[in-house]
């Protein structure tokens, strides 16, 4: 009995029907915020390659980051239920807005809401870039070996125009020029 223990967890955290959507709703209070560490690769040799990032935003609209060539891209996992996630993004959209017309791009990577949540948020704060949905997890498990967990809400990575990892940010940004400012400098290297 013991032994089948571990099999009957892992068999709830991947199903698919009626109870994962219970599971989601426990995870979502295992979430850990950040440490608030920041950190950065000024010199482009010290990055390390940004792993390709694909899917359907909550509109159901293909993204693949290697579509961005070229581009910087700012990348923020996030959570409508996640309190700091909610405080942080009037400071996005702001960096967003400012950078519109401009070589970067915005992805935001909605960590274990239902898509109706997701979308509220979204329309609540006027998010003018597409996110991807992660209910799974499988976007975020793509960055454990650059220090995430999945459950290190939120959490934001700026990736240079060779898609490389030029800064993350284990935590809520405080104000918009602290990610405007990390954009900038990838900009320019």
């Amino acid at each position: 009995m013991l032994a089948a223990a571990p099999l009957l967890a892992l068999a709830a955290c991947s199903d698919t029907g009626a109870d994962s959507n219970r599971v989601n709703e426990i995870n979502r209070d295992r979430y850990v915020s950040g440490d608030g560490s920041n950190y950065r690769w000024e010199d482009p040799a010290d990055r390390f390659a940004a792993p390709r990032l694909t899917g359907e935003d909550l509109d159901g609209n293909t993204v693949d980051t290697d579509d961005w060539a070229g581009d910087v891209v700012i990348v923020n996992f996030w959570g409508s239920w996640c309190a700091p996630c909610v405080a942080e993004a009037p400071y996005l959209v702001e960096a967003a807005d400012a950078f519109a017309g401009q070589n970067v791009r915005f992805l935001g990577v909605n960590i274990r809401d239902t898509a109706d949540a997701a979308r509220a948020f979204e329309r609540r704060w006027a998010v003018p870039y597409p996110s991807l949905s992660d209910e799974a997890g499988r976007v975020a498990d793509q960055f454990v070996d650059y220090g995430l967990s999945p459950n290190d809400i939120p959490a934001t990575i700026v990736i240079d125009a060779e898609h490389r990892v030029f800064s993350i940010w284990r935590g809520p940004l405080d104000d918009t020029e602290t990610i405007t400012a990390d954009v900038t400098k990838a900009l320019e290297t």
